[in-house]
């Protein structure tokens, strides 16, 4: 299962003060945690094959951890690491300790497998679907070197087909035509964003937070493949920078 996403959680010390940069923050900790020469193979690559995030939950007062990661070698070089974190956890950036709760897998599946589970839905493409995407952290994409501080349905589409084609071992995606009709029958169905930029050592990138819905046109094509992408965002997070804490995406879809 090379799909999977780790969720720790963290008892909230009462004097911590949370921002944007506690992403970055708990990068530094996964960091510290997995082997030098798999960190230093990471800061190699344009596409990483995981993210993270982390945000406060009003109802159970705590933080929560979701790290996820999209092949094999990422599963066995970060999660398994993982696993064995100590109680005591040291934030070196905030010069604190924060005390760990629990650790569980709570998603895991293959490539194969999602395909499989939406390739083989008896779809009705007669029923317009939408899919709402509820950004929870700051989020944004980049084109010739401008931040692009709208979900415009392109880089939202590109970020997903680009991460599924790099790191799955599919290749039912990778024909330059699926970016193309799936634009062809996609709109959005609504939105409410808000600006929420992104602090990152002294830079400050503009960013966005909220719900962005599409809809789905009367494609059965099209259809699927918008609902593979987006079960597959919850693990991939959309965007940039999306290893630090950017980008985190929760989805659901509706008739």
């Amino acid at each position: 299962m090379c799909l999977k996403t780790l969720e720790i959680k963290f008892a909230l010390p009462s004097h911590i003060k949370l921002n944007q940069a506690i992403g970055s923050i708990m990068q530094g900790v996964l960091m510290e945690r997995i082997d030098h020469d798999y960190a230093t193979y990471l800061h190699k690559q344009n596409l990483r094959p995981y993210s993270q995030y982390i945000f406060f939950s009003k109802k159970q007062h705590c933080l929560i951890w979701r790290i996820s990661t999209l092949n094999q070698q990422a599963h066995d070089e970060i999660i398994l690491p993982l696993l064995n974190l100590p109680y005591s956890v040291f934030l070196r950036h905030k010069q604190i300790n924060i005390t760990t709760i629990s650790k569980e897998i709570i998603y895991e599946n293959t490539y194969e497998k999602l395909a499989k589970k939406y390739f083989s839905l008896s779809n009705n493409p007669e029923e317009i679907k939408i899919i709402d995407f509820n950004f929870i952290t700051s989020t944004a994409f980049k084109s010739q070197g401008k931040y692009i501080i709208f979900p415009e349905i392109h880089f939202l589409l590109s970020s997903l087909l680009n991460r599924w084609n790099y790191l799955s071992n599919t290749d039912f995606l990778n024909d330059k035509t699926v970016l193309a009709n799936l634009q062809r029958h996609l709109y959005v169905a609504d939105y409410k964003l808000n600006m929420r930029p992104f602090s990152l050592e002294g830079v400050r990138v503009p960013a966005f937070v909220g719900l962005y819905s599409l809809g789905v046109a009367k494609n059965d094509m099209a259809q699927k493949i918008a609902l593979l992408l987006a079960e597959f965002a919850h693990l991939s997070g959309i965007g940039i920078k999306t290893a630090i804490g950017m980008g985190a995406v929760n989805t659901s879809i509706r008739v």
